[in-house]
């Protein structure tokens, strides 16, 4: 079996309700805003705006799009953008494995009523409107069984994206995507011999940056992994968020360079952070009633 099945015959963490354990670490942490984990598709749809937005800035993103000169046909530079854009979110989001989640911060606006001592909620649970996030993340976690995403996927046809960039972005893209992929691969081939967790994406809101809505998923997703005891990686590109990171308690385990023919240099930064098991003990924190 997989280093996954054998991690959760040892920690029965098949057990475990995922929203509670989010719940408990909520509380812990004291937290401004209460977190929800995405349920349903027209939230799903919503978190992959945001994703969608904070994508168009990542520096993977430009150097996959290569030189769009927007000066002789702006249109047909914007077009190129967002096809490019839509598919490779799609096609991240589709990397994450059975046993992922959406974790999402809602604006306070959505749960007017909610405090510490409230449920950790499913988009399910919320009003007959689209929530308003502030930011969400991708995040795999071990032992996990959940098919969340993978059925948020489905319903949101993200499956029958094509594994490779569109052909209207021409064979350079391609190629670049190529050099991509074949790195990401090596990536978790090697990162899929001991239990971890990931984080595919995380993205905040335009409106909403420096507002610490990412360092508050960061606070929560690192919580969990400290009470599994397990590292959490991920993978960046662009020295700013390099230094963000860094600054969330993660090291730089591999630095990388990517080359394709003529386009420049495109580094991307393997980064983990390593467990504090006595951060946090949830056994301590009382569950709601």
């Amino acid at each position: 079996g997989s280093w996954d099945d054998e991690w959760e015959e040892e920690t029965g963490a098949s057990r475990e309700d995922f929203a509670s354990r989010v719940q408990l670490v909520h509380m812990h942490l004291n937290l401004a805003v209460r977190p929800c984990l995405l349920s349903n598709s027209r939230d799903f749809e919503v978190a992959r705006q945001v994703l969608r937005d904070s994508y168009a800035e990542e520096a993977i993103f430009k150097w996959l799009l290569g030189d769009v000169s927007s000066k002789k046909d702006p249109a047909s530079a914007q077009t190129k953008k967002d096809l490019l854009l839509d598919w490779v979110v799609d096609w991240r989001i589709a990397s994450c494995q059975s046993n992922s989640h959406c974790l999402a911060i809602p604006s306070s606006a959505n749960h007017p009523s909610a405090s510490r001592s409230s449920a950790i909620p499913s988009s399910s649970a919320s009003s007959s409107l689209p929530l308003d996030l502030l930011g969400c993340a991708l995040v795999t976690c071990p032992g996990s069984k959940s098919n969340q995403v993978v059925s948020l996927m489905s319903l949101l046809a993200y499956g029958a994206s094509p594994p490779t960039p569109p052909e209207a972005l021409g064979q350079a893209c391609k190629a670049r995507f190529a050099a991509l992929e074949h790195h990401s691969r090596a990536r978790d081939r090697l990162g899929s011999h001991t239990p971890h967790w990931y984080i595919h994406m995380l993205a905040v809101s335009p409106e909403h940056r420096s507002k610490g809505i990412g360092r508050m998923m960061m606070r929560i997703v690192s919580a969990l992994a400290d009470q599994d005891a397990l590292p959490v990686q991920l993978q960046v590109s662009g020295s700013r968020n390099k230094a963000y990171f860094e600054q969330c308690g993660f090291r730089v385990m591999e630095a990388i360079d990517i080359c394709c023919d003529d386009s420049p240099t495109l580094k991307i930064f393997n980064m983990t952070r390593v467990p504090f098991p006595k951060s946090i003990c949830l056994d301590q924190v009382s569950p709601p009633r």
